[in-house]
């Protein structure tokens, strides 16, 4: 028992009725959650990130938090993530077929387990007529495209271990190890170790993880491992990082691959870039079981419905107070500067939305997500020109994309929003009343972004007195903040006939006597509160 197990960290398996007899009388499987439905999927899958359209109004620094909920909260499952969900549930669930602890052929395989240690040999065995009913899966594409993270978002779908008291099992659904920078297969190994310790507060690093045993004792040990605590599935990411030469080739890394599949009995899904698929392809070709589900490659996404469903979902997502809406220049700037590579997607977009608030557009533009590739995104664009040119020998030079360091970028960004004068706040009227007040003075040309806080205010200050009265006191206040009137020139009363028309004292001195109000009103000085309420009614 582990100390996981003891301090409850580790659930206790629950039995569930299963659709298929084969499944059913398998407790690695009957404790697994039931095949979910295509919407179901979906759901589970989705990730959309917390979204208020009154946020638009809140200050920029604060927009740009908001705005980075993107980042690590925005996946919309599409046609190949539903795919590769559908192959994972079923290499899992097959692989257990082989390796049933109710009908003794778990022990088996531990038996021949504990042999090959001893022997320091994987084609070691105590009984021959062991079979694997595990297949295998090559994921390969470009960096930023979505591969580790789909595979996090579908093995989130399962629980990743679970004790079977009847049967002493600690059972690991699933484990997912980076090959190390550059590593060898004694690495992997080590990888392996520290990632089941840190899942199940075991202490293999320390027993079996020891470099100087071996590689063909830390092999068996790893296989062993899997075996003896169930392993449902292993993922080998980066697996381009792999070195042939510190390996003994690309002959002996395939060999191991092949026993833990067709010998081991467990399911493997390797995962990489085109580069790794150089190496492998030469002997996979040769050996159709490491490969069982196929191989999948996933580059950027097609210009398609998908594509454009997609970017629609994203566009939503805006905390900008004049976003715009997508139309056929945007997605068609968005597609040719990522060229569909999703990572560069969703940090264009966020990036391109703080560049507006930093500039005060407050809405996106071609040109500004043309200017913010041009400045952010520089490490990629030798990548993305030759994906533009649908050159496979030019794509084949780029094997990673070095994506910009998004978060600096960000820190940087929103470090310039300080040097921004923050617009009022603006908040949407309490009531009726200050509904109307606003709509007054909008008409009178005042700024919608004054009105809309002014008659907030006022409105809850004096919610007695009557809207004429109201717009009078917005007008004052106004009149108060306004710059100082330039000097008036001093003319004498008696040539006041003389001064231009527009002046308020020619009009005064050319009015009949006692009626300076008509004149103004008649010059359209005056304004008519009474046609405006009737308006506002």
């Amino acid at each position: 028992m582990t100390d996981e197990i003891r301090r409850g960290a580790i659930p206790q398996a629950s039995y569930q009725e299963q659709q298929l007899p084969e499944y059913d009388d398998n407790p690695l499987i009957s404790a697994l959650p039931p095949i979910p439905g295509f919407q179901e999927v979906v759901a589970q899958l989705q990730v959309l990130p917390a979204f208020d359209p009154q946020e638009a109004l809140l200050d920029g620094r604060v927009r740009a938090h908001a705005i980075a909920r993107l980042l690590h909260g925005f996946f919309q499952p599409l046609t190949h993530h539903l795919e590769l969900e559908g192959k994972i549930s079923l290499m899992i669930r097959q692989g257990y077929i082989g390796r049933n602890p109710a009908n003794g052929a778990w022990y088996t395989h531990l038996q021949n387990g504990y042999r090959r240690v001893e022997a320091e040999d994987l084609d070691a065995a105590v009984y021959q007529s062991v079979s694997s009913t595990a297949s295998s899966l090559s994921l390969f594409g470009c960096s930023g495209c979505g591969k580790t993270r789909t595979l996090e978002r579908i093995l989130g779908m399962y629980p990743q271990a679970l004790y079977h008291p009847e049967y002493n099992i600690t059972q690991l659904t699933y484990l997912k190890v980076d090959c190390p920078i550059d590593g060898d297969l004694d690495e992997l190994c080590l990888s392996f170790f520290n990632q089941v310790d840190r899942v199940l507060g075991t202490h293999y690093s320390r027993s079996h993880g020891r470099k100087k045993l071996g590689t063909k004792r830390l092999l068996a040990s790893m296989c062993q491992i899997a075996n003896l605590h169930a392993l449902g599935v292993l993922i080998i990411d980066e697996v381009q990082n792999l070195n042939e030469a510190r390996s003994g080739g690309a002959e002996k890394m395939h060999n191991f691959f092949v026993s833990l599949v067709n010998t081991i009995g467990v399911p493997i899904i390797q995962v990489g870039t085109h580069r790794a698929s150089k190496f492998f392809q030469r002997t996979f070709r040769a050996a159709r079981r490491i490969s069982g589900l196929g191989s999948i490659r996933w580059d950027r996404l097609p210009r398609d419905e998908h594509w454009t469903r997609l970017l629609k979902r994203l566009w939503k997502y805006q905390w900008l107070r004049e976003a715009a809406p997508l139309d056929e220049e945007l997605e068609a700037t968005m597609y040719e500067l990522t060229q569909g590579v999703m990572d560069i997607v969703v940090k264009l977009f966020v990036l391109g939305q703080i560049r507006a608030i930093v500039t005060g557009v407050e809405r996106i533009t071609a040109p500004l997500l043309r200017k913010v590739f041009e400045d952010e995104f520089k490490p990629v664009h030798p990548m993305l020109a030759a994906l533009r040119s649908g050159r496979p020998e030019l794509v084949a030079k780029y094997d990673d994309l070095l994506m910009p360091e998004i978060e600096g970028r960000l820190i940087s960004l929103s470090r310039s929003l300080d040097r921004v004068v923050p617009p009022k706040s603006l908040s949407p009227p309490a009531d009726g009343k200050a509904k109307k007040l606003a709509s007054l003075l909008e008409a009178i040309e005042i700024p919608l972004d004054i009105t809309i806080p002014m008659a907030d205010e006022l409105v809850a200050d004096h919610p007695s007195l009557p809207l004429a009265t109201l717009v009078h006191k917005a007008t004052a206040y106004l009149a108060q903040d306004r710059p100082k009137a330039p000097t008036i020139s001093k003319v004498k009363r008696t040539e006041w006939g003389r001064l231009p028309q527009s002046d308020l004292r020619r009009l005064y001195a050319d009015g009949p006597k006692g009626a300076v109000y008509d004149s103004f009103k008649k010059a359209g000085l005056v304004f008519d509160l009474q046609e405006l309420l009737e308006k506002a009614g």
